[in-house]
């Protein structure tokens, strides 16, 4: 603990924000979110603390350790049950939102397993055009004994309103009878009407050949 603190003293002599009460519900959580907001790898211009992720990062944490049927949840239902909104196109079920580092003795150890883990890296540091969008934080830590701990990080993409908005509007099919038709067919104008109709005509005419 001593040399986290003394690292999160570096680091803000070196002009990095320290994340406040909402970035984690205590020492551990707070520390990993500045490790992961000054990562030298992070790819995102910003990332902010929320509070409605942290705690459900702290939640989730402790979920994880005390229930063994936890992860039978999904992140997404997780984060969505909290009240935070995602944008339209996240899944409800899955996971776009969470990494997880188990077992760790401390932040530094947690923020070296995520930027390593071919399954964390492009959630913590933000690298690819999805990822990047996700710029609100909140981590959770809590302890799994023998002086270990299990973090829990939570980085999305908050709600906005869509740019555009189509809406199609389909006209109902044209419905092609011998009046609709009428005799002046051959000389209309609308092509989809002539071979309508053009259609319709060899379909009886069949029909009296065979009568």
């Amino acid at each position: 603990m001593t040399f986290s603190l003394i690292l999160v003293g570096v680091m803000l002599a070196a002009g990095a924000e320290a994340p406040g009460p909402s970035c984690g519900s205590n020492a551990q959580a707070r520390a990993l979110a500045l490790l992961i907001i000054g990562h030298e790898s992070q790819q995102r211009e910003a990332l902010f603390c929320n509070e409605t992720l942290a705690t459900a990062a702290a939640q989730r944490a402790k979920n994880l350790v005390e229930d063994p049927k936890a992860d039978e949840t999904t992140p997404n239902e997780v984060v969505r049950e909290t009240g935070f909104r995602f944008p339209v196109f996240y899944p409800p079920v899955g996971n776009q939102v969470q990494a997880v580092a188990n077992e760790m003795d401390s932040p530094e150890s947690a923020i070296e397993y995520l930027a390593e883990s071919f399954e964390h890296r492009d959630l913590v540091l933000g690298d690819g055009e999805f990822f990047s969008r996700q710029t609100e934080l909140g981590v959770g830590y809590y302890p799994e004994g023998d002086g270990q701990g299990k973090y829990v990080v939570f980085i999305a993409e908050p709600y906005s309103n869509p740019g555009l908005v189509i809406k199609q509007e389909f006209s109902p099919p044209k419905m092609v009878t011998d009046e609709v038709c009428g005799k002046a067919w051959r000389s209309s104008r609308d092509k989809e009407f002539r071979n309508m109709c053009r259609k319709r005509w060899l379909e009886r005419r069949d029909d009296s050949e065979n009568q």
